[in-house]
């Protein structure tokens, strides 16, 4: 059986904070893979539980009106229904979790996916669920190819997985107890504010790096964040320089605020001790007025804090041109990715590594182990490159402030672009398998071939794996 992989399609409700971009892409992938079985893992971040305006608490009532607010979507519900036909045509589709959609492990929200089918209940039985504490184990021709999301490796974005309930779950595991990521938290308190306030629709397409969004929009528009900030129980402060302006307390059992990893970026940001006081200044306790006389932040103190926001998200999707002129995106991996790639190579005997969540299609191959990162379906930003001038990021960030809602026929440096990846793996006629780094391209119906190699079967002689699927 062919395997394809997708990730991190955050497919959305149709309430103003959708970021999926294959609304007739995906369902046309999907149903080009019908001809002969196939099996679909979606790796993480299929659908987002967090573009609403709901508490973050995680209750099953919630998540199952949640999830049906999702499949009444239009695009979400053409996803789901081609997957359907993909499953009644003999295949088989395998849902892991991501940090965007733990609710996916309540067995509730779990038999509304199915409903959304539009399947008899026998082949809607086929789409299975990985509850996202252990990586996704499949044997293809023999070959161990491990799938995972990726969270597991940013401590911003973890899944708190022995509080989370549902099928596979821990005893004591109870929804009231479980406490989401500070990614999460700060998507709802300021990423859909922004988005939803003041048009920044460009905060929510630079996920996973929800700190990074969150210091653009501060060069944007530090007022807003301000304002933000005010409307919620967060030490604007502390969050950002470590300094409160609440009172101190001498109690030991007094909780601490949770940490968003905001100061960190502002470090990064290189700032000198004048445009720290400014930032200070601007972003202190005294009320905002609207009235013209407020502290401005300078261009200069705007663009390093820009360049710190967005230069992790222009390394991770950046844009090279080619000798034949012809664009192309680098596939190479961060070292860190590699590492981490060969940890868990190593730990579970594979001879490839799947990892989703950065958005960032990846691709390298040693003598260890084979890692790939399928991608993403979302809209994605172009950005300068992270070695431009000055001039050329003040540049990007002036269009930025001027066209916050990335309006296309304002679009100019900050556009709007897509790639559609998937990793697909299938059984090679001398053994082990073929996994592929594809890009589905719509105006031709037909895949891309990024990058191709044979990864060798198993020669792992540790007793079989019983989650172990195989293919």
């Amino acid at each position: 059986m062919r395997t394809v992989i997708l990730s991190d399609l955050h497919l959305g409700n149709a309430q103003g904070y959708d970021i999926f971009a294959g609304e007739t892409a995906l369902p046309a992938f999907l149903d080009s893979l019908a001809g002969s079985p196939t099996r679909v893992v979606l790796n993480g971040d299929t659908v987002d539980f967090l573009m609403n305006e709901d508490p973050l608490e995680l209750q099953v009532e919630r998540a199952v009106r949640q999830v049906r607010a999702l499949v009444s979507a239009p695009s979400t519900a053409a996803v789901f229904a081609s997957l359907g036909r993909l499953l009644a045509a003999g295949g088989e589709v395998i849902a892991c979790l991501g940090n965007h959609d733990i609710e996916l492990a309540l067995s509730e929200v779990q038999a509304v996916l199915r409903e959304a089918l539009r399947q008899p209940p026998e082949i809607a039985a086929r789409f299975l669920f990985n509850r996202g504490d252990a990586p996704e184990l499949l044997d293809v021709g023999g070959a161990r190819l491990l799938i995972a999301h990726g969270d597991h490796g940013d401590k911003w974005n973890k899944v708190e997985y022995a509080h989370l309930p549902g099928p596979g779950a821990p005893a004591d595991a109870r929804a009231e107890d479980y406490k989401y990521s500070a990614g999460s938290v700060l998507v709802k308190k300021l990423l859909n504010p922004l988005k939803r306030r003041y048009g920044m629709r460009f905060a929510d397409l630079l996920v996973p790096d929800f700190q990074g969004a969150v210091m653009a929009a501060l060069a944007v528009n530090p007022s807003a964040v301000r304002l933000l900030f005010q409307n919620t129980t967060f030490d604007i402060l502390w969050q950002l320089f470590r300094k409160s302006q609440l009172p101190l307390t001498f109690d030991p059992n007094a909780p601490g605020e949770e940490d968003l990893g905001l100061a960190a970026k502002v470090d990064e940001a290189g700032l000198d001790e004048e445009e720290r006081r400014e930032l200070e200044e601007v972003m202190g306790p005294s009320p905002v007025s609207f009235g013209g006389d407020e502290t401005e932040l300078s261009q200069r103190t705007r663009i390093k804090l820009v360049r710190a926001a967005l230069g992790a998200y222009a390394r991770m999707q950046r844009l090279f041109v080619g000798q034949s002129g012809e664009r192309y995106f680098s596939l190479k991996p961060t070292e860190a990715e590699t590492k981490d790639a060969r940890r868990l190579a190593k730990k579970f005997g594979a001879g490839a590594v799947i990892i989703g969540h950065t958005h960032a299609a990846r691709w390298k191959e040693d003598a260890e182990v084979l890692y790939a990162n399928s991608g993403t379906w979302i809209w994605l930003v172009r950005l300068p490159s992270p070695e431009a001038s000055d001039s050329v990021w003040a540049d990007f960030l002036e269009e930025l402030r001027n066209n916050p809602g990335l309006e296309p026929q304002r679009q100019r440096l900050a556009k709007l672009e897509t790639r559609f990846n998937a990793v697909v793996a299938e059984p090679h006629p001398d053994g082990g398998a073929e996994v592929s780094l594809v890009e589905w391209m719509p105006s031709q119906g037909a895949l891309r071939r990024l990058a191709t190699t044979r990864v060798a079967a198993s020669l792992n002689d540790r007793a079989p794996d019983p989650t172990r699927r195989n293919a």
